[in-house]
């Protein structure tokens, strides 16, 4: 089998993400004040972000082309805006005209969200078509006509929405919260980041960031396997391949990394529950209605996948520390199962209420994480579900909630796409009534519907790696092949392994590849101090946890409306 070398370059993709560790808690508390004493947003408002890629490939730009942007040129002091834009052998060429700096005047900062208006007086949205050429030379042609080579593109600009600053500005105002606060806690929460074994994916060009595997996963009590579907990942001569990394301040144990690829029918889309089932859903459906417990309608949020996500703080003025989405289905009345598809994530919020949680523990975090590790998983499981972690699924049975299933914890760094059957009632003269529930704002949901469709007889073919070669160059693939008791160990931020596999051939006409893995980790922090054994004793309790959360969640109020931030 053909093999190739992927060297460790931080990728493009990669280098627009920063992860900055945890900090010392007082420096956590300087933050906050920090933060809120300069906040200023103002509600409601629409934000984009600035990506930048150095040295862009002539792919790249071809790529932009074909999305119909609105290309301008940076010469020097000189600015033109771009049209008719031709690409052959790594040569740009098109027509050159002078911008319209009634829209052109617009002030971007490159390090920030940027704010852009949505009114019918000024609609600034043609600000997020627009990408940015800066160029070192280019040729005159005439007639207002210029040819650039590539290599002297120095750098592009892309504008593209910032939907988590936009989110933040819009979701809490929308419950009668104050959106500038959920904001600040967001970024705060940017700072005090940690998580488990990050993957990226090859298309032939550049990695891409595709989420987090076995999250929660936090003690060896609590390994599980995770069925991961990635979704940029593409051949590149003969392999797949993919990589693994340690980003945050913890250790990493990779028992099993393979690959499960799916050939489907085009037109069907293929899932693999956390059973390790594969879902085949055709004819996905809507809720009739998606309200909160508290009655509140979230349809705009859970309707489609665009990011803008229900972040389960319907409850925010309430006295209640459990939420939830109540969805109501037409009942097809034909079959006893229906499949329930989410996009969702852990929120950055959980990290901080873990945080939060372990800080309490000063100098005992080391002999409280021996302890915990010597649990039996079944009480670690039972431990993590009682406190509110997972996403619940319930079914309404003759006027009453049973537990159907749960969605394992799938990380806050990416939305996930996840699958669950769901056994119908048996009366078939009303609609279905589902409920998902979780810890406060533990979550956020992006899209869900249910299919009702019969699944697809479909086979996965499992492929093992041929290498995975670590950031020293050894080959390491022999710890990730099988599930059995010898670990692929990432004791440091900076340890990565990039794996590849073999492609098989192409058996339907689509396909649908996923990574099979099963592993944990375990956070990894230097605390000092007591331990605050009263407040600890409490979280022995079914749902403390998400009581916690509310009670940090009112506590950053108070501490906002102890500021004169304008709010």
């Amino acid at each position: 089998m053909k093999t190739k070398t992927i060297h460790f370059i931080k990728s493009k993709t990669e280098s627009t993400r920063l992860l900055i560790q945890p900090w010392h808690r007082s420096t956590r508390l300087f933050a906050i004040f920090l933060a809120l004493a300069t906040l200023n947003l103002t509600q409601g408002c629409y934000y984009f972000k600035v990506n930048t890629r150095n040295q862009p490939s002539t792919a790249m730009i071809a790529g932009l082309n074909q999305e119909s942007k609105d290309f301008i040129l940076h010469f020097n002091e000189k600015t033109f805006r771009l049209t008719d834009l031709e690409i052959s052998n790594h040569i740009l060429s098109g027509n050159i005209r002078n911008l319209d700096y009634s829209q052109y005047s617009y002030r971007v900062k490159t390090d920030k969200p940027n704010r852009y208006l949505k009114k019918a007086s000024l609609n600034q949205s043609y600000l997020l078509n627009e990408v940015h050429l800066y160029v070192d030379e280019y040729d005159d042609l005439g007639d207002n006509r210029i040819s650039v080579p590539v290599s002297s593109v120095n750098k592009v600009e892309i504008y593209d929405k910032d939907i988590a600053t936009t989110t933040g500005s819009w979701i809490l105002s929308t419950l009668g919260v104050i959106s500038g606060v959920y904001l600040v806690i967001i970024i705060l929460l940017l700072i005090f980041k940690e998580s488990c074994p990050f993957i990226y994916t090859w298309d032939g060009d550049s990695y891409h960031f595709e989420g987090e595997i076995f999250s929660g996963a936090i003690q060896p009590g609590l390994e599980r396997f995770d069925y991961m579907r990635l979704k940029n990942i593409q051949p590149d001569e003969g392999l797949y391949t993919l990589k693994i990394t340690n980003e945050i301040k913890e250790i990493q144990h990779i028992n099993l990394a393979q690959l499960k690829i799916v050939d489907h029918p085009e037109g069907t889309e293929v899932l693999m529950d956390k059973y390790g089932t594969i879902h085949t859903t055709t004819e996905p459906v809507s809720p009739l209605s998606a309200v909160t417990l508290t009655g509140m309608p979230v349809d705009e949020f859970t309707g489609k996948a665009d990011g803008v996500a229900y972040p389960f703080n319907g409850v925010a003025m309430t006295e209640a520390s459990i939420d939830g989405v109540i969805l109501e289905f037409e009942n097809p009345g034909n079959t006893t199962e229906g499949k329930l598809l989410i996009r969702a994530k852990n929120s950055l919020w959980l990290e901080n209420v873990f945080s939060e949680f372990h800080s309490l523990l000063g100098g005992q975090y080391h002999t409280f994480s021996k302890r915990e590790a010597r649990r039996p998983a079944g009480e670690m499981r039972e431990l993590m579900y009682n406190q509110g972690f997972p996403l619940s699924v319930y079914v309404e049975r003759n006027g009453e909630w049973e537990l159907s299933d749960f969605y394992e914890i799938a990380g806050p760094m990416a939305f996930r796409d996840d699958i669950l059957a769901i056994k119908l009632p048996e009366t078939r003269d009303k609609n279905v009534r589902i409920k998902l529930e979780t810890g406060f704002m533990f979550w956020e949901l992006d899209y869900v519907a249910m299919d009702f469709s019969q699944n697809l007889a479909l086979q996965a073919t499992t492929l093992s790696a041929i290498d995975a070669i670590d950031e020293n160059g050894k080959n390491v693939a022999g710890e990730i092949l099988y599930d059995d008791s010898s670990w692929y160990v990432q004791p440091e931020i900076g340890n990565q392994a990039v794996v590849t596999f073999p492609v098989p051939e192409f058996t339907g006409e689509s396909r649908t590849v996923f990574l099979e893995s099963k592993g944990y980790y375990k956070i990894l922090r230097d605390q000092k101090g007591p331990a605050a054994m009263k407040k600890l004793r409490s979280f022995k309790d079914p749902g403390r946890m998400a009581e916690f959360s509310k009670e940090l969640f009112d506590r950053y109020m108070a501490l906002a409306g102890d500021q004169d931030t304008g709010l």
